[in-house]
């Protein structure tokens, strides 16, 4: 993600002396200040600079579009070779970043969005020997800044990156810091980050959760010793604070923005062969709603200053690592888990406990909203445009992408679908030219 600019910190910081107004009014005055804040923290160009998004919601910025028809295949305009892993792609004024891992080195490359002509390269010896999967690439999605990119790599490894060049600014070896394990997957868990800060899942015995100064890698705070989930971190407002709301192994947990301190926790996992990936969403009025496989279920949760209750405790939705949506005061997402073949495609009520719809035999998707339409991204390549308003699975369109395994997370950006399959990145045109 991308963040609070320093042109607009000024109007942040343009706090009223309380000596001059009622403790009223401050208090009100501050809790709209704090939602400037979080607003303008928020990247003013049409971007896609880490994972899911701008806002870290799935949600293609508002310049983005979605062609209302598609006849055949969409054009690709063009593709490029990848590497291991299953990190997704990330993209920032035009230009995306792809980071996958070429023999024994993890690979990064800065490419143009409109024909994919590479700007540079940049390998970091790769130290990941492999878990359960065979795949040995990182998992986590590019974080992109202003002036850096930042990667966290397979085994624990952060490192940031010029943006202009690609050279190293500095790198940390964070799991080997902090004495974190490398779970069934490796590091899956992308950094979150605002302002000149960066929240990593480390999942270490010394420091479950670690705050980085983004601008040179020092330690700005560090918090838990909770194992590390393969879910993000995600910031969200309540009415008197904002907060870091962190899914780790076993326990999600609502830290202060500032210092680390641990305002709540729910437990949210359960022991076995089972990962927290979905990375939780806001739902309005302070809630936001987890989602796990492995019998897990769902939660809605409503957190206040230094509590959390529970709203709903079920199994509307269990992912298995596949991210929901809120579009239209409704959730969509993927149930079910790829390796048991039994997924389907839901629409739930945002504000009660019931299932709108559910679309069997379906592929587990990737769910992008793209101004009101939602566009689905099949792990088998095949695509839907859904109408959001529908009261069942009512596509505009299908269609599919090259043979492959899409199984990374996708990115959106303007008119263009980019994506990678085991074999190849590519950029798929799904807007108007």
């Amino acid at each position: 993600m991308s963040f609070l600019s320093r042109r607009d910190t000024r109007l942040a910081n343009c706090i009223v002396n309380p000596g001059v107004v009622g403790h009223t009014f401050v208090s009100l005055l501050s809790s709209i200040v704090i939602a400037i804040s979080l607003f303008l923290s928020k990247p003013c160009l049409a971007d896609w600079p880490g994972l899911l998004g701008v806002n870290r919601d799935g949600k293609a910025s508002r310049e983005s579009q979605l062609v209302d028809s598609l006849m055949g295949k969409p054009e690709i305009v063009w593709q490029i070779p990848a590497g291991q892993g299953y990190a997704g792609a990330s993209v920032i004024d035009g230009k995306v970043c792809l980071f996958d891992r070429d023999g024994s080195q993890d690979r990064v490359r800065l490419v143009q969005l409109t024909d994919g002509k590479v700007l540079w390269t940049k390998t970091i010896p790769a130290r990941y020997s492999g878990g359960i999967d065979t795949d040995k690439g990182p998992r986590c999605v590019p974080t992109l800044l202003e002036k850096s990119v930042v990667v966290y790599s397979a085994s624990g490894d952060i490192s940031a990156l010029a943006m202009n060049d690609g050279s190293i600014r500095w790198t940390r070896k964070l799991k080997d810091e902090y004495k974190g394990d490398d779970g069934f997957f490796g590091a899956g868990s992308s950094p979150l980050s605002f302002g000149n800060k960066l929240i990593v899942n480390v999942g270490g015995k010394k420091a479950g959760i670690v705050c980085l100064n983004a601008d040179t890698g020092t330690t700005i705070w560090q918090s838990t010793q909770a194992d590390a989930s393969y879910a993000s971190p995600i910031r969200i407002q309540t009415a008197t604070s904002e907060q870091i709301v962190v899914p780790t192994r076993y326990t999600t947990y609502g830290l202060d923005v500032e210092n680390g301190k641990e305002l709540w926790s729910t437990s949210f996992g359960q022991r076995g062969p089972t990962v927290n990936a979905a990375t939780p969403i806001a739902l309005g009025d302070e809630r936001i709603f987890l989602t796990a496989s492995y019998g897990i279920g769902n939660l809605v949760l409503q957190p206040s200053k230094n509590a959390v209750r529970v709203v709903e405790k079920g199994s509307r939705l269990s992912s298995q690592y596949a991210t929901p949506i809120l579009l239209n005061n409704k959730i969509f997402g993927s149930d079910g888990r790829e390796d048991y073949a039994d997924g389907s495609y839901k629409c739930l009520s945002a504000d009660s406990e019931k299932v709108e719809w559910e679309q069997r035999d379906m592929p587990i998707c990737h769910s992008i909203g793209i101004s009101d339409k939602l566009l689905l991204v099949g792990i088998d390549g095949r695509l839907w445009s859904l109408d959001t308003s529908a009261n069942k699975f009512a596509p505009f369109w299908m269609s599919s992408l090259p043979a492959g395994n899409y199984r990374s997370m996708p990115a959106y950006e303007g008119a263009f679908l980019i994506t990678r399959s085991s074999q190849t990145w590519l950029a798929v045109r799904l807007g108007k030219p």
